[in-house]
């Protein structure tokens, strides 16, 4: 079973400074499989994210495409 949780990160860019993004961190049966760092800056929309790919059992292989396209 696959599970999302948000995760909150500070970065900085060279255009405007340090700021707070929200990530995901996937696991699988309590192990680690991957962080995707930098997803967006709105926590809500983290949040739901994690929320509807933990209830659909969203693999892995195709976050990236799944978020190309919500993005």
């Amino acid at each position: 079973m696959f599970r999302y949780l948000p995760i909150e990160n500070e970065v900085f860019s060279p255009y405007i400074g340090r700021y707070h993004t929200f990530g995901l961190r996937v696991l699988q049966e309590d192990e680690e499989l991957m962080i995707l760092p930098d997803v967006s800056t709105d926590f809500d929309f983290t949040l739901r994210l994690a929320s509807l790919f933990t209830k659909k059992q969203l693999s892995p292989l195709h976050i990236l495409d799944v978020l190309e396209d919500l993005l």
